[in-house]
């Protein structure tokens, strides 16, 4: 097998078999964006690796402010907004994860320069040129987003995860009173985020008062349905 060295970064001009949660597709038409991935081998475990996926999309959503500064969000865990519409994704897998050989793949797709979308995404997606108005220079943006994300993985191999928490909650309106239906593996719950665990689960609380803890679904902003 190939050795890789910890911090290898692999981009890609366009994808031909591009994913996100859920195996779901990910559009990617050529040149319209940036499809990275980085190799990370931390070799303790202090915090949990689901707090990684919350620290990329921090380390995400902070260079993309760089270039537009407003309307930013954060959808729990890891989905990217701009008003509403997806600019970015992020998808976290481990080839290993038991120390001291762990091996984390930490994969970003960003909309950069797309004009426009296939009908059935215009409502849903949006790129960084749409909201700025210019097109930006994929290199330029990968360099922001590498120096964000060595930053926000320092914090979380050395288990700061007071630090990753409460900048997650200061850039997602998610994290707490948002009317929210979640799409789980056992059926939809619907209720009002009242913040986040320490390994980073969304809490919900239901009409009837329970506080439900949601490792792991699809989020989705009942207000605006």
């Amino acid at each position: 097998m190939l050795a890789v060295p910890e911090f290898t970064v692999v981009t890609a001009d366009e994808q031909t078999a591009g994913r996100g949660r859920r195996d779901r597709t990910w559009h990617s038409r050529q040149g319209d964006g940036l499809y990275l991935s980085l190799l990370v081998c931390p070799q303790r475990a202090i915090a949990p690796q689901s707090l990684l996926s919350l620290a990329a999309a921090v380390a995400t959503a902070e260079a993309i402010i760089t270039f537009v500064p407003s309307r930013v969000d954060i959808k729990w865990p890891n989905d990217i907004l701009i008003g509403e519409r997806k600019v970015s994704g992020i998808l976290i897998e481990g080839t290993s994860v038991e120390p001291p050989s762990s091996r984390i793949i930490i994969g970003i797709g960003v909309n950069l320069n797309s004009h426009e979308f296939p009908k059935e995404l215009e409502e849903r997606a949006t790129s960084i040129f749409l909201e700025a108005g210019k097109d930006i220079e994929p290199v330029q943006f990968r360099d922001y987003l590498l120096e964000k994300l060595g930053r926000w993985y320092q914090f979380w191999n050395a288990g700061d995860v007071k630090t990753i928490l409460d900048r997650w909650r200061s850039l997602s309106s998610y994290a707490v009173g948002k009317e929210v239906g979640v799409l789980t593996d056992t059926g939809e719950v619907i209720g009002t985020t009242c913040g986040l665990a320490a390994d980073g689960a969304l809490l919900v609380r239901l009409q009837s008062g329970e506080v439900r803890t949601i490792i792991s679904g699809e989020v989705q902003n009942l207000r605006s349905q």
